[in-house]
């Protein structure tokens, strides 16, 4: 679906309006199909092979300019079900007067229009595109805060042993989205490397610099959340293997203090002749003895910290 948005004045903001205009509109395209992207071409005379690459999910960042035409693919992100990134590709697209952003995925104008919209009153359509494209990127940098804030309290409650399978399961999912925020931003990262090559008003290449900025700051966060996974995974699996190895230790020590006394305790038990056997007080000395021998045994493991 296509909404059209103009702007009666500089000192005005865009407003809705139901019928297309030719110059001078911001169109935002949600869900869109390509009845919706053949329409946005033979209005406006966009590439209609430029637009249907959109449709493609799979669609990487990148930059594309035919005549005076600009065509600028990103990939927006979305948290999906089970706290699995989504992201998507959208178009940001220039010709003339004109800015176009489409897209397949259901994006609320709110989302990508109003923080542009109320900032810049009298921007031109290469400064809408950079505004959006700040947009887009600052999703990435939500995203990232949630999943950090989760990387956190992990972490904290390695301290208190409170660390479950099902967090190390959900780590997984942590590290895949990691991995996918690394992908796009560093694609879109050369996007606007390209991006700043191509314009030419020094107050957009300013603006680019900033978004190059805000990019390589973000890749360095998610680097160091990476290594915080990594270092929470293997203090979690160090500090298993000690639990394993002090409880093995505990039940080779108990082990050794239930078998002694069966020695002695089998041994006077077997029908062939032993020493004082026929004695009243040798059960008892028995019982002493083997007694005696699990004392020792408890203490020289207090002693070697065994127990």
């Amino acid at each position: 679906m296509l909404k059209y948005y103009v702007k009666r004045s500089d000192g005005e903001a865009y407003q809705q309006v139901t019928t297309p205009p030719g110059e001078n509109v911001w169109i935002h395209g949600e869900g869109v199909d390509e009845t919706d992207l053949r329409l946005l071409s033979n209005t406006y005379g966009m590439n209609f092979n430029v637009l249907r690459d959109v449709l493609d999910i799979n669609e990487l960042p990148r930059v594309e300019a035919h005549d005076d035409d600009l065509y600028v693919f990103v990939r927006t992100a979305q948290r999906g079900k089970h706290g699995q990134v989504v992201t998507t590709p959208v178009l940001l697209a220039v010709k003339g007067t004109v800015f176009a952003n489409v897209s397949i995925a259901s994006l609320t104008d709110y989302k990508l229009a109003t923080p542009v919209l109320t900032a810049q009153q009298g921007a031109t359509t290469t400064s809408l595109l950079l505004g959006l494209f700040a947009t887009v990127v600052s999703e990435y940098e939500d995203l990232l805060q949630r999943t950090a804030r989760y990387i956190f309290n992990t972490g904290r409650r390695l301290r208190t042993h409170e660390v479950t399978n099902q967090d190390f399961i959900a780590f997984v999912t942590v590290e895949d989205n990691l991995n996918e925020y690394r992908m796009n931003l560093s694609g879109m990262l050369v996007v606007a490397e390209r991006l700043r090559e191509t314009v030419q008003d020094k107050g957009d290449k300013e603006a680019i610099d900033d978004i190059m900025l805000y990019i390589r700051q973000l890749l360095v966060s998610i680097e160091r959340h990476n290594q915080t996974v990594t270092s929470i995974r293997n203090a979690y699996g160090t500090i298993a293997n000690n639990v394993l190895n002090q409880r093995m230790k505990t039940l080779t020590v108990l082990t050794v203090m239930i078998t002694l006394p069966n020695v002695f305790y089998g041994m006077y038990g077997m029908n062939v002749p032993l020493p004082f056997q026929d004695e009243a007080w040798m059960y008892t000395n028995i019982v002493i003895f083997t007694v005696i021998i699990t004392i020792a045994v408890y203490l020289l493991a207090k002693r070697f910290k065994v127990l």
